[in-house]
């Protein structure tokens, strides 16, 4: 546990502002886990602190488990028999994107693919000719090689799987499984057995605080505070409607004005509210005022791409 609560006040300490790709570093690790260095042919035991490069491989072996951590919010948990490799991490300053491509050899894996408001995320997860990627999500994935198929199952947000020519897409308390060669159908898709999601909703609560999941901003009094709520996806195909919720708490309890900014010189004075956006990457900024004129605001970015593949 202290290592974890060491890990979430690195992670919300490094949202003030990103420029760079993330470092990825072991936060926690149990029993045998062990690294091998890009080029290297040698397994050596990891430690927490150990910062992975690109190739470097990652294993936990039986009856143990690691914990990475991104500086810009992402985390990965190893369960035993898990094998990764870090593919590469990469930082788009002009598009604000962070984008991580991890290979898992085998094993499981439960993913907080996350990243403050202000920053995009691709997170890929290749198996052989088997992937899966998001633009922000919280997911288990389950690799076994020997059969070359995945089981993969989404807690929080989308999850795009691109076999072929075919896509699938798995929203919130969805799971499928593919295998390799197999023609994908959408109907594969299924809800989530009732047991595993709340396992995993624990896994997630045990992990620390979630930028993804929309969260109250508290009763009246103290400080007034707002926070943006309402959008699945932050990035998507032009045109790309949105819906916006102003999520609102403390202060007097009672709002005076509401104020949406955005980004393209359109705005609305509405709790809740829906815009449609052209290409283009834009910062949306909610603005409140409570009766006594305290006022408090909040931010958020939306992509929009001619295909972002989401």
């Amino acid at each position: 546990m202290k290592h974890l609560l060491v890990a979430v006040f690195l992670m919300w300490g490094a949202f003030a502002w990103a420029e760079d790709a993330s470092n990825v570093r072991i936060t926690q690790s149990d029993g045998s886990v062990e690294i091998r260095r890009s080029g290297a042919q040698d397994w050596k035991p990891a430690k927490e602190g150990d910062v992975l490069d690109r190739g470097d491989r990652l294993a936990a072996r039986d009856k143990s488990g690691a914990l990475l951590f991104w500086s810009n919010g992402s985390m990965v948990k190893l369960y035993p028999n898990t094998e990764i490799e870090l593919a590469g991490v990469s930082f788009d300053l002009e598009k604000k994107m962070e984008k991580t491509i991890l290979d898992l050899h085998k094993g499981r894996l439960f993913i907080k693919a996350q990243v403050p408001e202000h920053l995009f995320s691709e997170f890929q997860v290749r198996m052989g000719a088997l992937n899966v990627r998001t633009q922000g999500a919280e997911f288990a994935i389950n690799h076994d090689p020997d059969k070359k198929s995945f089981t993969a199952w989404s807690v929080i947000g989308r999850l795009v799987i691109d076999v072929g020519t075919d896509r699938l897409r798995i929203d919130d308390g969805q799971q499928v499984t593919i295998t390799a060669g197999a023609k994908p159908a959408q109907d594969a898709v299924k809800p989530m057995d009732d047991k595993i999601k709340q396992s995993l909703a624990k896994v997630s609560k045990d992990l620390g605080g979630s930028l993804l999941a929309e969260e109250s901003a508290g009763a009246a009094g103290g400080k007034l505070a707002a926070k943006i709520g309402g959008v699945a996806n932050r990035r998507g195909n032009a045109p790309y409607k949105v819906n916006f919720k102003a999520v609102v708490g403390g202060g007097s309890g009672k709002l005076k004005s509401i104020a949406w900014d955005f980004g393209d010189g359109e705005s609305a004075s509405t709790k809740e509210a829906e815009h449609t956006f052209t290409q283009g990457l834009y910062v949306v900024i909610l603005r409140v005022e409570d009766e006594n004129g305290e006022k408090a605001s909040a931010q958020t970015g939306i992509s929009v791409e001619a295909d972002c593949g989401c």
